[in-house]
């Protein structure tokens, strides 16, 4: 068959259009395989039956042709040619379709196209050459859907003017296409929306893996725009260089398997759907941990069509994950026991603690009910009870006595808490408990260690006080009487001083034993703290019968203080002064009460120790003027209000003056000039002795050296040491300092100590005695006779002056007993090579029985009183 020009195999519209047009301009071609033969051109027959075969060979062709072909003249408005009737394959008759064809087809558009039609047709006669009009319309089937046909016209014939005066056209349906176009489109849209409402990021890349969509959630979990991420990458969003690395090593491996179509199945089985996690950086710096889902596309043809990514945002998942293990770090590591039980009770899961604290394995409990645990079948009563707390509350806690695997109870604090589910039904329960012994136990002695004294494990201040409020209290609304004891013992810090803190501590646990003995298991026996005891007797309902039983607690306390305390193999014995007040005469308050017991106290032992006094009001008094004493005695020294009184000692004959002894007064600004025996006994409870004593020290070889300068020296100036200066192992270098700076012979000093000091510890004062006689000092015994000396020592220390007491003196001559004993001082310190002098002479008949009795010096009223140190040296001028 020849070629012809048009062929309509074609598919394209528009190259069937061209073709046609060209097919009509030029007339017929000829029909295939028709020959010509110069024999026969000249039979008019024989071309009329080859055009007429060519005619139905062409018309049978074009009406084998899908698409409708036709030529319309628009000049007169015909259809001068169509291979199909379009309105047929529409449904609609010749009949339905008049001779107007432009008003049909307005009639069967679609209501949103007529006026588009219209505009089309009225394009039509200015159509320009090798124009080529295309439109896609709608037209009503019969059965009234609607058909879409794809309409390509072109013009084919002008008139003088150039306008078109008849086109060809193709009308092609494409309702499948367009349904389908649009189905795509909607699948589309409805995907896009559905990416979009998601907070997970999803982009996607083309078979190229070029990025072309990201979805924009990325704005709402990481904060950037999708602009930004497209056109910055993973190495902007990514923290983690090496996870950034994994994921294009991946992308390499894909593009390079995707254009092998040997790998592509191996890539399609390996490959189906990657996971990895990225660690991002958000726009704010948050970190966002994102779990990456990468999964490959493939088109209808099996080929590779890119990549699709979803990124999901798991900070809530890996915080929960974070939860759940460190809840079973917990549970399996807590040193409280953990049960979980079903919805019934039974035992499901128990912990490593479990076992430890109760004795039992796993094994032994599961599927059984708490209640095994349990001390009782008392307490199986209260079960009733904290479920129906659970019940109502959610949860329980409290103390609980549970019991071991081998039969020990013990207490325990249990907590229990009921798990529901979402409908709120109880699905489980959470108990935990811990072993409470050693706790109860450290809380017993931690209150004991409160509330009780360490040594003697008798109440101490603070429970005491709380007993004693408790105790007023109670006697106000009721009318009652306290008794108060304040206790306080004699003689104790010698011995705790003497035999060390160990032995006074077992001697305070004895008395503590025997005080305790003495009163009723309703009264209260507490340490204050030191040697001070206090005591709270039960109420009594009368005054009398208060005292009554204050009295009786008094008498027996003192008695059994009489026997003696057994220390370090030797007997000691100490006594007590006990004050006593009672409520509400003494005070309703626990302050003032306490404080009249003690100032009771302190009046007993003024009062010789040993005994008990009852408070009376006119104790404040003295007490106040005690404190006032003491407080000014504090600032004495520092305000210059000590002064030195000297008392002239002369020898026998009571005319040679052989020296001077120290006597400290106080001119206090207020009260005058304050005799010793008011405040010397102070200055040593205060501890203020021993400064004192050094300025005594000071200030004597300052008087001496001033003498000396007014060429009136005093042959030897006396001076006391109490038992703190003398106890004080730099004594020596003080008084060495004292007269190097004065620039006085030590010789003109001497030294007073009682026996008493010396007789405390014999081998430390015979070492400090033979350092002090190194300086060239004199040493004097004072008081000699009144204490418990032993002539075994005496004869050792390198004492010089023995001053008899005066109480020996007192009765001079006509005491038998002194005048014996005053002989036999006399007479030893001689044959011991010492010099006597006698103290407190007041009358010549007491001088002249010591005179006749060889005693080498005397002192006292009868010859001199204390007196200022100017009116010492008037005394000068008489001796």
């Amino acid at each position: 068959m020849a070629r012809t020009d048009f062929q309509p195999q074609s598919n394209s519209p528009r190259l069937w259009l061209a073709r046609l047009c060209k097919w009509l301009k030029r007339g017929w071609p000829e029909m295939p395989g028709a020959r010509r033969t110069p024999s026969d051109r000249d039979d008019e027959q024989q071309v009329r039956i080859a055009l007429a075969e060519r005619e139905a060979f062409w018309s049978e062709l074009l009406r084998t042709v899908p698409d409708t072909l036709y030529v319309q003249d628009l000049v007169g408005g015909q259809l001068l040619y169509s291979n199909q009737n379009l309105a047929s394959r529409l449904g609609y008759s010749e009949a339905e379709r008049d001779a107007d064809g432009n008003r049909f087809w307005l009639s069967i558009s679609h209501p949103d196209e007529q006026e588009y039609i219209s505009r089309l047709l009225n394009l039509r006669v200015g159509m320009g050459e090798g124009y080529v009009q295309r439109s896609q319309l709608r037209w009503r089937h019969r059965d009234g859907s609607w058909r879409w046909f794809a309409i390509t016209e072109q013009a084919m014939a002008r008139d003088e003017f150039g306008r078109v005066t008849r086109l060809v056209g193709i009308a092609r349906e494409v309702t499948e296409q367009i349904e389908a176009n649009q189905s795509v489109q909607a699948s589309e849209r409805r995907y896009r929306a559905l990416a979009e409402s998601l907070n997970d990021i999803i982009f996607a890349t083309n078979s190229e893996l070029a990025i072309d969509y990201i979805s924009p959630s990325v704005q709402t979990v990481l904060g950037y725009s999708t602009t930004w991420a497209a056109s910055n990458g993973l190495e902007s969003l990514v923290m983690q260089p090496r996870q950034v690395e994994m994921f294009y090593n991946l992308i390499r491996t894909v593009r390079r398997r995707a254009r092998d179509f040997a790998q592509v199945d191996l890539l399609r089985r390996e490959l189906p759907v990657q996971m990895m996690h990225v660690d991002c950086r958000a726009a704010d710096g948050r970190h966002v941990p994102i779990e990456l889902r990468i999964m490959l596309i493939w088109n209808e043809q099996g080929r590779f069509d890119g990549i699709l990514c979803i990124g999901r945002d798991i900070t809530l998942q890996r915080r929960a994950d974070e939860q759940l293990r460190m809840a079973a770090t917990v549970f399996d590591h807590s040193t409280a026991a953990i049960v979980i039980t079903d919805a019934e009770g039974g035992i499901i899961k128990t912990n490593e603690a479990f076992s430890h604290i109760t004795g039992y394995g796993a094994e032994e409990v599961i599927g059984q009910l708490p209640s095994v645990l349990g001390a009782d079948r008392q307490q199986e009563n209260q079960l009733g009870f904290i479920l129906n707390r659970i019940r109502q509350q959610g949860s329980w806690e409290g103390e609980f006595w549970l019991k071991r695997k081998d039969g020990e109870t013990y207490p325990g604090w249990v907590g229990i808490t009921g798990v529901r589910d979402q409908q709120g039904a109880l699905t489980s329960y959470v108990c935990f408990f811990s072993d409470m012994s050693e706790r109860k136990a450290s809380e017993q002695r931690i209150h004991r260690l409160a509330y009780y004294d360490g040594l003697t494990q008798l109440p101490n201040r603070t429970l005491f006080q709380d007993r004693l409020y408790n105790s007023l209290q109670q006697a106000a609304r009721q009318g009652d009487w306290v008794v108060l004891l304040f206790l306080d013992l004699d003689r104790f810090k010698p011995i705790n001083d003497s035999l060390g803190h160990a032995a006074g501590d077992r001697m305070l646990k004895d008395v503590a034993a025997r005080l305790a003995a003495c009163v009723d298991e309703d009264d209260t026996v507490a340490r204050m703290g030191g040697d001070e005891f206090t005591f709270l007797l039960a109420t009594c309902a009368d005054r009398d019968d208060a005292l009554k039983r204050a009295i009786h607690a008094a008498e027996c306390i003192l008695q059994s203080l009489k026997m003696p305390f057994s220390l370090s193999g030797r007997e000691f014995f100490v006594t007590a002064s006990i004050g006593i007040a009672l409520s509400p005469q003494d005070g309703d308050d626990l302050s003032q009460l306490m404080k009249n017991a003690d100032t009771a106290m302190y009046h007993a032992k003024a009062r010789g120790k040993n005994n008990f006094q009852f408070y009376q009001a006119d104790m404040n008094a003295r007490a106040l003027e005690r404190l006032e004493l003491e407080s000014d005695l504090r600032h004495a020294l520092e305000q210059r209000q000590f002064v030195l009184h000297y008392q002239p000692q002369f020898l026998a004959d009571g005319l040679t003056l052989a020296g001077v002894e120290t006597l400290l007064r106080w001119q206090h600004p207020v009260r005058g000039l304050v005799p010793p025996g008011d405040f010397i006994p102070a200055l040593e409870e205060l501890g203020l002795i021993a400064d004192v004593g050094d300025w005594i020290l000071d200030e004597a070889c300052r008087q001496i050296a001033t003498w000396q300068a007014a060429g009136r020296a005093v042959p030897r100036v006396s001076v006391n040491l109490s038992a703190r200066q003398f106890g004080d192992g730099a004594l020596e270098q003080r008084i060495a300092r004292t007269l190097q700076a004065s620039g006085i012979s030590p010789s003109c000093l001497e030294l007073e100590l009682t026996e008493s000091i010396l007789m405390q510890e014999v081998g430390e004062a015979m070492r400090m005695l033979e350092s002090l006689k190194r300086l060239g000092l004199s040493i004097a015994v004072d008081d000699f006779g009144t204490g418990y000396s032993s002539l075994n020592y005496l004869k050792r220390f390198p004492i010089d002056v023995l001053k008899i007491d005066r109480s020996f003196v007192d009765g001079l001559p006509a005491g038998e007993q002194d005048a014996q004993i005053t002989r036999a001082i006399i007479a030893m310190a001689h044959s011991l090579g010492m010099t006597v002098i006698a103290e407190g002479v007041e009358t010549q008949a007491q001088l002249d029985f010591l005179r006749e009795h060889g005693c080498d010096e005397v002192q006292g009223f009868l010859l001199g009183r204390p007196m200022p140190p100017d009116e010492v040296l008037a005394s000068f001028e008489r001796c």
